[in-house]
This record gives structure tokens, C-alpha cells and sequence, in this order.
């Protein structure tokens, strides 16, 4: 996992937040917290299938996209995007500066993740606030060692897929 600024603490405190959820919801199937530039926080999966550091890349373009969309109708950012399909729901919000996505099964109760969700995002808004007041991840422009390392995996990933 790269460093996104948190300390290990918050990022603990993270991960219990998404245990919680995966708990109290047991129609999901994981959760993945993110940094608003797509890398991996924490990552909770009770399948054992789920690409964590896929997923929040993912993620965080999705959510990224739907608020710039918000924002070219005048709207403020997004509060959350739900996506069903014949295997899966799923259901990525802001959690403060990071990205919360849930994925439940396909027969999941889409209110009720939701707001456990939300409630969830509400914890990691707290457990993160220093984070979100100071340091807001990496700047990766000021960290070229970061930068280079991300675009190793990216170009790695590539040749996999090929």
C-alpha cells in the first residue's frame, strides 16, 4: 500500500470503520477506501477476489467524472453513485477526502447500504479530519519518487494485460 498521507493510526481506525461495515451489512461483499487520486487506503474483502488497488483507482475516476458532471450543471459534488448489475451492486461515496466503495451482492437492499455507508463515511470523516485539514495526500507534482513508482505499476499492469 502507498503512503497517502495518513498516519498509521487514522489509517487503523479506517479499517476498523470498514469492518464495522462489512459486519453490520452481511449481504457485502468488500469495501475499499481510497485517496481522491486513486490509490489504495484499506481495503476489507470476504470473498478474497476483489482487486483493492484496481478498484480504487477506479473509484476515484468514477466519483471524479460524476462530479465534474455535477459541476457542469451547477450542481456541488456528488454525495454518492450506485451501480447495479446482474452481479453486483456498488455504491462509492466521499468520505471526507477519500473515496468509500461498497459491493454487495446483486439482491443487496440498496437503502439500507447506503446508509450504512454514509454512516461509515461519517466515521472516516472524523478519524481522518487532521488529514483533511492539513496534508491532502500525496502531491505527487512534489513528489517525483511517488510519481515514478506509480507510473512502474501502471506501465507493469499494462504489459499484464497484453
Amino acid at each position: 500500500m502507498e503512503n497517502v498521507g495518513l498516519s498509521e493510526s487514522e489509517i487503523l481506525a479506517c479499517e476498523k470503520e470498514l469492518t464495522a461495515l462489512l459486519l453490520a451489512q452481511p449481504s457485502l461483499e468488500g469495501v475499499v477506501l481510497s485517496s481522491a487520486d486513486g490509490l489504495m487506503v484499506a481495503c476489507e474483502d470476504k470473498t478474497g477476489k476483489l482487486e483493492g488497488e484496481m478498484i480504487a483507482a477506479m473509484s476515484s475516476s468514477m466519483i471524479s467524472l460524476a462530479d465534474t458532471l455535477a459541476g457542469q450543471a451547477g450542481r456541488a459534488e456528488v454525495e454518492n453513485i450506485i451501480s447495479e448489475s446482474e452481479s453486483s451492486t456498488l455504491v462509492v461515496l466521499h468520505a471526507g477526502d477519500l473515496i468509500l466503495t461498497v459491493i454487495g451482492k446483486p439482491d443487496v437492499q440498496v437503502g439500507m447500504v447506503l446508509a450504512a455507508a454514509k454512516k461509515a463515511a461519517q466515521g472516516i470523516r472524523q478519524d481522518t479530519q487532521d488529514f483533511s485539514e492539513g496534508v491532502k495526500g500525496i502531491d505527487i507534482l512534489k513528489d517525483p519518487a511517488s510519481l515514478l513508482e506509480r507510473v512502474k505499476k501502471e506501465m507493469e499492469m499494462i504489459k499484464k494485460e497484453k
